[in-house]
C-alpha cells in the first residue's frame, strides 16, 4: 500500500453486519485504513448471501476474521482488538450492544480515546431506538419513498437501496470529523447516526417548504416538478435519454438543437416558471423530435450544441464507455477466493497526493484469523486451537 495513503496507520474494527455500516469501513479502507472485519464463525456476514459482487466490493481491503460475541471469551478477545484500534464501527441495536457488553460505555474503559460510530436503524435514543430496520425501511421513514414514483401508482423504491449508500458516505464523513477532532485534541468520542437521517438531511427543501408554505411533495413520475424541460425522453430506436434544461442558456441551446429557435421567444416559455406551467405543450416538441431520431444521432446533435444530456446507461454500457475507462471508474482487483482478478468500482474521489488503492476483494471467511490473532494479539497456536474448539473463532 502506498506510504502516502491518507489513512495509513488508522486501525478500524468493523463490527457491523449487512450493508450500510460496512460501507463506512469500506470507504475508509480504500484510503489506507487497516480494516478488520468481524463475522460470526461458521456463518459469516449475511451480505455473503446477497450475491458474490456485493460481498466482494463492500468488504474489499478488509482483513476478515471470525469472532462470536455470544461467548464471554469472544468478548474478551474483542476488548483486546479494541485496545489496539482507533475506530470501531457497529450497527447492532442498542440493547444488543449492552447485552454483549460492547457498547461505547464498555469500550471506553478499554481505550479512553476511542472513536466509535454506532450506525443503527433509528439512532440511540427516542421511542424507536430498539426497532430493527434496513435501507427500504429508512427510505420509507425519511419521506423519500412517499415522493418517488407516479401519482396514480404505489410509491417506488430506487433501483439500489440508496439509504445504504448515503449512510455509508455520511458515516465515513462522520468518522473523519471525529478523527479530525481526535487529531486536534487527543479525545475520542461516540458518533450516533441512524440510517434514515442522512436522507432526511440531504433532501434540501421539503421540510422547510412544508413549514413555510404547507407544501407536501407528491409523486410526479420522471420529471422534475420545478424545472422544465427536465425529463426522460424516448428515442426512435427505443433508448432513453435524460434532458435537464436547468438554466436559461441550456433551454435556448436545446430549442436550437431540435430546430425550434422560435420557442425561445414564445410567451409560454420565456421563463422557467412559465415553462413549468406549460410543461406538456413544451414536451410535445421534444417528444416529437426525439421519437424521429436515434440515440446516436441525438448524442452527436446535443453535443454539437453543448446541451446537457445522458443516455440511460445499463451496466453493459458502463463497461464499454470510454469516459468510464479513462476515469478508471471500473478496475481489476485480485480475488483470493476465485484466485483471479475481477472487475469492480474504482476509487472515489481522486486525490493528487494521497490516492486510494484496492488490494483485494472481499476475503473468504476467517481468511485473516492467524494474521490478526497471532500477528496483532500475539496468541499462540494453542490459544488459536482452543478458541476454534470453543467456537469463539
Amino acid at each position: 500500500m502506498p506510504e502516502n495513503n491518507i489513512l495509513q496507520g488508522i486501525r478500524v474494527i468493523d463490527a457491523s453486519t449487512v450493508l450500510a455500516a460496512p460501507l463506512i469501513a469500506n470507504l475508509l479502507g480504500d484510503f489506507g485504513a487497516e480494516v478488520i472485519k468481524i463475522e460470526q464463525p461458521g456463518k459469516g456476514d449475511q451480505t455473503r448471501s446477497f450475491g458474490e459482487g456485493t460481498w466482494k466490493v463492500t468488504n474489499r481491503n478488509k482483513k476478515a476474521i471470525t469472532l462470536d460475541f455470544n461467548n464471554e471469551k469472544g468478548v474478551q478477545l474483542y476488548y483486546q482488538l479494541v485496545a489496539k484500534a482507533d475506530v470501531v464501527i457497529t450497527n447492532f441495536r442498542p440493547g444488543t450492544l449492552k447485552k454483549w457488553k460492547i457498547d461505547y460505555s464498555d469500550l471506553v474503559k478499554i481505550k479512553e480515546n476511542l472513536v466509535m460510530i454506532h450506525f443503527s436503524a433509528y439512532g440511540r435514543n427516542g421511542p424507536y431506538a430498539e426497532k430493527p430496520g434496513f435501507a427500504r425501511v429508512a427510505e420509507s421513514f425519511s419521506g423519500l419513498t412517499y415522493m418517488t414514483g407516479y401519482p396514480d401508482r404505489k410509491p417506488m423504491f430506487s433501483g439500489y437501496p440508496i439509504a445504504d449508500a448515503m449512510g455509508g458516505v455520511y458515516g465515513a464523513f462522520s468518522v473523519m470529523l471525529a478523527l479530525y477532532h481526535f487529531k486536534a485534541t487527543g479525545e475520542g468520542q461516540l458518533v450516533d447516526l441512524s440510517l434514515y437521517e442522512p436522507l432526511l438531511r440531504v433532501m434540501e427543501n421539503y421540510i422547510a417548504d412544508y413549514d413555510l408554505e404547507g407544501k407536501i411533495p407528491e409523486r410526479k413520475g420522471t420529471y422534475n416538478p420545478v424545472v422544465a424541460p427536465n425529463d426522460l425522453y424516448d428515442t426512435k430506436d427505443h433508448k432513453w435519454m435524460v434532458i435537464p434544461a436547468s438554466t436559461q442558456n441550456m433551454f435556448e441551446r436545446l430549442m436550437i438543437a431540435i430546430g425550434h429557435p422560435e420557442l425561445v421567444k414564445d410567451p409560454r416559455f420565456l421563463t422557467n416558471q412559465l415553462r413549468v406551467s406549460n410543461r406538456d405543450q413544451l414536451d410535445e416538441y421534444i417528444i416529437s423530435f426525439f421519437s424521429e431520431h436515434t440515440l446516436e444521432y441525438l448524442r452527436e446533435l446535443l453535443e454539437k450544441h453543448e446541451v446537457a444530456y445522458s443516455p440511460v446507461n445499463s451496466v453493459v454500457d458502463l463497461f464499454h464507455d470510454p469516459h468510464v475507462q479513462d476515469r478508471e471508474n471500473i478496475i481489476s482487483v485480485f480475488d483470493y477466493e476465485l484466485n483471479k482478478e475481477i472487475k469492480m468500482q474504482g476509487i472515489v474521489p481522486k486525490f493528487s497526493k494521497t490516492p486510494g488503492q484496492v488490494n483485494w476483494a472481499g476475503a473468504p471467511l476467517g481468511w485473516h484469523n492467524n494474521e490478526i490473532y497471532q500477528g496483532l494479539l500475539d496468541l499462540s497456536d494453542e490459544d488459536i486451537n482452543e478458541l476454534k474448539q470453543l467456537g469463539v473463532i
